[in-house]
């Protein structure tokens, strides 16, 4: 499986700065920087109505619009994933939300009813939306949970680069693809992963990684879906210390500080400085006053 990544912004935070990056791909890329206080707000830290139409007041897409959004919290499977469809044909809305894999239930339920209120207000008439938090998504739409439109997918950087390129590129490619490993070997309940690296020699960083796909993705499925997002982060945000794939299908994220709540397995030791990865990391939230780059 082949992602299909698009990187034309939305308008959907305050950006106080557009700059177009040093090289051309098969997409325009723009980089927008913002302050990490826009990521750490109660809002979402993105969200995007689908443009494939709009519903009316009273409509039979409606009523199955709520029905399905009413009765999603219900249809949990136990560890934070739900998954509902109402109607046929053009009236046909299907909805999902996954919770992260760390997160307790208590939290994972709000974080899915707020998302449901909030995604209704700022996507009206819209068919189709989908909203990101911190600890959720959810997305309803008229297509296929999997169709990803343009600009739903996200990724975001922090701008700053790791001092030691070569030791943190190393570190962190290694810690991500364990956990991808271990992630797409879950069940059918739940393919997530969370770990940090020993941090061990001189100088080195501790980073934190989490990796997580859609359940009922087979192995291979959620294996491709997690490096395909990595490739496309490291294409553009190499040496990155820190960042975060939006994606309802899988998603990843590493930091340099604690930012899941599992008690993690055993650290990965550090790589020596001298190998280089194949594989670099994904996003990541710094302290207060870092700048973020979203594309």
């Amino acid at each position: 499986m082949r992602l299909t990544i698009y990187h034309k912004p939305e308008a959907v935070y305050n950006v106080p700065q557009l700059t177009m990056p040093t090289h051309t791909g098969k997409h325009v890329l723009w980089l927008c920087f913002m302050s990490v206080l826009l990521i750490k707000t109660t809002g979402f830290i993105y969200y995007f109505c689908e443009q494939y139409g709009n519903y009316t007041t009273n409509s039979i897409y409606q009523t199955n619009l709520d029905t399905a959004l009413s009765t999603l919290p219900n249809t949990n499977t136990g560890l934070g994933f739900f998954n509902h469809s109402v109607g046929q044909g053009i009236d046909t809305v299907n909805s999902a939300a996954l919770c992260r894999g760390d997160v307790e239930p208590d939290l994972c339920l709000a974080c899915l009813n707020d998302s449901v209120a909030r995604l209704r207000e700022l996507c009206p008439n819209q068919k189709g939306a989908v909203g990101y938090y911190v600890n959720c998504w959810l997305k309803y739409t008229n297509t296929t949970i999997s169709q990803n439109p343009p600009h739903s997918v996200r990724l975001i950087s922090n701008v700053q680069n790791a001092s030691d390129r070569d030791r943190f590129d190393v570190s962190s490619g290694s810690l991500l693809n364990s956990l991808i490993t271990e992630a797409a070997a879950g069940d059918l309940l739940r393919k997530f992963a969370c770990r940090n690296t020993s941090g061990s020699g001189s100088g080195s960083t501790i980073i934190y990684g989490l990796v997580q796909c859609v359940p009922d993705l087979t192995q291979v499925t959620c294996s491709s879906c997690l490096k395909d997002a990595i490739d496309s982060f490291v294409s553009q945000f190499s040496w990155s210390i820190g960042g975060r794939f939006l994606q309802p299908m899988c998603n990843f994220r590493y930091e340099i500080y604690p930012f899941f709540n599992v008690t993690s397995p055993p650290p990965l030791p550090l790589p020596p400085p001298t190998q280089i990865s194949q594989a670099t990391p994904p996003v990541s939230s710094p302290p207060q006053g870092t700048n973020y780059s979203i594309l």
